[in-house]
């Protein structure tokens, strides 16, 4: 029971910093279509949803054992940069140029 009032409370804050975030950046989006404009706070919305999860992964799974002497392997590394970039608002944006870049790839091994 306490896990689903942790992953609404985090629901709840995705939200509002997804909501803080778009309208950081609404003005660039002022003529744009509601379909835009619904991505754009989603993207902000899920950037914020995952950055919790993983930030609550690490502070109820990772922690402890870390604690009791486990050394940090890779994946802890990487999981912590992803979080950095959620909480700082970063994470979509990365995504969104990976996925361009290996569109890129993919256009000049496959052709058009």
């Amino acid at each position: 029971m306490n896990n689903w009032i942790v992953f609404f409370n985090l629901f709840l804050v995705s939200v509002i910093l997804g909501f803080i975030k778009y309208g950081s950046l609404s003005e660039s989006y002022k003529n744009a279509t509601w379909q835009l404009k619904f991505i754009e706070y989603w993207n902000d919305f899920f950037n914020f949803f995952i950055a919790g999860l993983i930030g609550y992964y690490f502070i109820t799974i990772r922690w402890p054992l870390l604690q009791d002497g486990q050394n940090p392997n890779t994946g802890d590394f990487v999981l912590f940069i992803i979080f950095l970039l959620g909480l700082f608002g970063h994470l979509c944006v990365m995504s969104k140029n990976i996925t361009d870049g290996v569109e890129a790839v993919f256009k000049r091994f496959f052709g058009r």
